[in-house]
């Protein structure tokens, strides 16, 4: 027995060194691989800082220089707008560097502004800016919250009225219940103008829109008002124009101070009496 200890002695030894060995080796090898990643990190880091700075540099160099400088700011679109109300609603002046210039932020500005409804602002380089302007435009006037407000074709409103670029339009009143015709508005309006009314509905002294009378306009140069239903409308616009042109015919139309086409039906009233039209 203790022949045999002697002879497995040497071999544990070396089996004992050999793992040792192997321990080393990998520990050696580990501590080789950890190196080699941390001078690559550290080499890749060095890299990307050298990079933005020399980026960062030239970005200030670029947005310094007077070759970017804006020279020509070119404004389209706007009518209520001046130019120059354009710029300071911008806050934009000749001389700023363009590429400095933040194209979003000078849209937002401009979209504040009440008659502005769109806008676009593109970079022309090396120095130019172009402002292409969509503005709101006034059809109606409409009193809101005790003052007198532009309206748009669908009675939006825009912004109180002033003495700056006044604008006399029709007065546009909505009764309670109504609110929904304000929607499709523009399009009676429209049809209404392309028939053969002697009076454009833009020469209107006011608007109503009513439960009881529909549209119903007064034009103070013919010293009449006008009511139409909103139901079957295109039949009732048929119906007034063929009574005024009935009552013109007759020279008789001087003399009417209202007519009302509801229902297929038409009124005519002189200022004395009332009578459905023949």
């Amino acid at each position: 027995m203790a022949a045999r200890r002697q002879k497995k002695a040497p071999y544990s030894l070396v089996k004992k060194s050999y793992r040792r060995l192997l321990s080393d080796f990998i520990h050696a090898k580990g501590t080789s691989l950890l190196l080699s990643w941390a001078i690559t990190l550290f080499t890749g880091s060095t890299f990307i800082v050298i990079i933005s700075i020399g980026l960062l540099f030239s970005y200030r160099s670029i947005t310094n220089s007077t070759f970017f400088a804006v020279q020509k700011i070119q404004i389209s679109g706007n009518v209520r707008l001046e130019q120059e109300d354009v710029l300071n609603l911008a806050h934009l002046k000749n001389g700023e560097n363009s590429l400095a210039v933040n194209i979003s932020d000078i849209e937002y500005k401009l979209l504040r502004s009440p008659w502005v409804e769109n806008v676009s602002v593109k970079r022309q380089l090396p120095g130019n800016l172009a402002i292409t302007i969509d503005e709101r435009k006034p059809r109606y006037w409409m009193r809101q919250d005790n003052r007198i407000v532009y309206a748009d074709e669908k009675g939006n409103p825009i912004d109180y009225v002033g003495t700056y670029k006044f604008a006399s339009l029709p007065f546009l009143s909505v009764e309670a219940g109504t609110e929904y015709l304000l929607q499709r508005l523009p399009q009676l309006v429209a049809e209404l103008d392309s028939s053969r009314l002697p009076v454009s509905s833009q020469k209107a002294a006011w608007i109503k829109l009513s439960l009881s009378g529909g549209i119903t306009m007064f034009l103070e140069s013919e010293n009449i008002m006008l009511s139409i239903g909103v139901e079957n409308w295109s039949s009732n616009v048929r119906h007034l124009v063929a009574t005024i042109d009935d009552l013109k015919r007759r020279s008789e139309f001087a003399n009417v101070r209202s007519i009302k086409a509801e229902d297929k039906n038409v009124w005519v009233n002189t200022g004395i009496t009332s009578k459905p039209a023949s």
